[in-house]
């Protein structure tokens, strides 16, 4: 997992949450396997998929299956950027990530 080898240079400029859409004891063994620092949530329910409309649709059949998203919320809780990957193994590089941070951080100066 990218973002526990750079959690510190993360966590220096931004909360970190991982939102899992399993169950709170799966969530909390992935959580447990790759040591990471950052608060995980369970959307087993997918309540967080829905509310944000970021599940596939071509397979409406097998439910609402989540696709990987990263966002990075300002403090007044408006989207300042999203990443939004089509394949399961699709994440922003944690370089665009803090790239993104710092330049956000400038324009709230």
């Amino acid at each position: 997992m990218q973002l526990v080898e750079h959690s510190n240079e993360l966590q220096t400029r931004a909360t970190v949450w991982v939102i899992n859409p399993q169950d709170i004891a799966s969530t909390a063994r992935f959580k447990e396997k790759r040591g990471a620092p950052f608060t995980f949530l369970a959307d087993e329910n997918l309540d967080i998929v829905n509310l944000y409309s970021i599940y596939h649709t071509q397979h409406e059949e097998h439910g609402h299956i989540p696709y990987p998203v990263t966002f990075i919320i300002k403090p007044d809780g408006t989207v300042a950027w999203r990443f939004l990957g089509l394949k399961p193994r699709d994440r922003p590089k944690v370089e665009d990530v803090v790239h993104m941070l710092d330049a956000i951080m400038v324009n709230a100066q």
